[in-house]
């Protein structure tokens, strides 16, 4: 089982806490329902691509009488290792890995007058080919009244792909040295049965496709030199056909 990263109870108690007095604003889903308050779901395959993004996207309207000064502060509640998530609110921010920013406050916040309606919201979510689930409180709040706010949690759902299983299509994948010092590594890999269009691809944090292994046998170690890859982050993805089987965090350090 994967581990993961938790928001302690206290902290979500402050976000909690803020939840007083006006709310200055209503989100909107696709459909135009209204969502405050409530927990949406987004779930969708892995594709094999390591660069898939999740996305929520909401309209959001400024309800008051008065011209107001919007910001958006977002708080991780449980998130997988290995993802990543970022959201667009003014502007849309850089990815930050799971646990990295457990706590971010928009630096952009949005002038909205009287009914005017936003719809530059969207919170993402980049698996970076691992299942599971990642969930996140989103606070819209009033710059001037803080307290003046309202929230929806987003809870995304990265599922295996359709007849695929990591536990049943591949019975071991493990790296090493992890992390490597001189860029060698080796992965030996155990898997349910041989087929054609196996491999292994290593990916950066970029999520670009840097380096291809084909894989013939159903068990075997694919041995990389030193200089095939370069010092930083890498994501060592077991693919079938396009379709991630398994996903390998690895570190280079030079």
């Amino acid at each position: 089982m994967k581990a993961r990263y938790t928001l302690p109870l206290w902290i979500l108690g402050l976000a909690l806490a803020t939840h007083a007095q006006v709310v200055p604003v209503t989100l909107f889903n696709a459909n135009g329902d209204e969502v405050n308050g409530t927990n949406l779901q987004v779930q969708q395959e892995l594709n094999g691509d390591i660069g898939q993004i999740l996305v929520q996207a909401l309209d959001v309207q400024n309800i008051t009488p008065t011209q107001r000064t919007i910001n958006v502060k977002r708080y991780e509640l449980t998130v997988l290792p290995g993802s990543q998530n970022y959201f667009c609110w003014g502007v849309c921010y850089d990815a930050a890995e799971a646990a990295e920013r457990p706590f971010w406050v928009s630096q952009h916040p949005v002038v909205l007058s009287s009914g005017q309606i936003s719809s530059n919201f969207y919170g993402d979510y980049k698996p970076m080919g691992n299942p599971g689930t990642a969930s996140f409180r989103f606070v819209w709040f009033d710059m001037d009244s803080p307290n003046d706010s309202t929230w929806v949690d987003i809870t995304y759902t990265a599922l295996e792909p359709a007849g695929i299983t990591e536990t049943s299509a591949v019975r071991g994948f493990a790296a090493f040295p992890n992390p490597s010092v001189d860029g060698s590594i080796s992965f030996n890999y155990d898997l349910a049965q041989a087929a054609p269009g196996t491999r292994l691809a290593l990916y950066n944090m970029l999520g670009e496709r840097k380096l291809v292994k084909a894989i013939g046998a159903a068990q075997g170690t694919v041995k990389l030199d030193e200089g095939e890859l370069s010092s930083g982050i890498w994501f060592a993805v077991l693919e079938r056909n396009g379709k991630a089987l398994a996903t390998r965090r690895i570190a280079v350090v030079r």
